[in-house]
């Protein structure tokens, strides 16, 4: 789940880095659920 959190980071860097910010918006979204289940999980 980490591994997940961490190359969806990136894809938002590299997305925000296109000035694509719908997607990296996106992207945030998925990290911020992410991170949430990782927290549960605990």
């Amino acid at each position: 789940l980490e591994r997940m959190i961490e190359e969806t980071e990136l894809k938002m860097r590299e997305a925000a880095k296109e000035l694509d910010f719908i997607t990296a918006a996106q992207y945030r979204d998925e990290v911020f659920a992410l991170k949430k289940r990782l927290k549960e999980a605990g």
